[in-house]
């Protein structure tokens, strides 16, 4: 079964993960982080394409870092 991809602004994502909207905006650009949130222009719009393979896919190299950055701090 296939899922339906959301298309989500940066407020829409921001209220879905929990952060800020300029966390979103500034996580999106790739100047700004070497694992950039997936993202499309709309015009000058960005949009974003929740439960889409990208997404998921940041998703879980998120968590992946995650966990092993709090391995690390419980083990220090």
């Amino acid at each position: 079964m296939s899922h339906a991809i959301e298309i989500s602004d940066a407020a829409e994502m921001a209220a879905r993960l929990r952060v800020k909207e300029s966390w979103i905006v500034e996580e999106s650009k790739p100047s700004r982080s070497s694992d950039p949130i997936p993202v499309f222009l709309l015009g000058k719009h960005r949009r974003y394409r929740w439960g889409s393979p990208e997404m998921n896919a940041w998703l879980s190299r998120r968590v992946a870092a995650s966990s092993a950055y709090n391995d690390r701090r419980t083990r220090g």
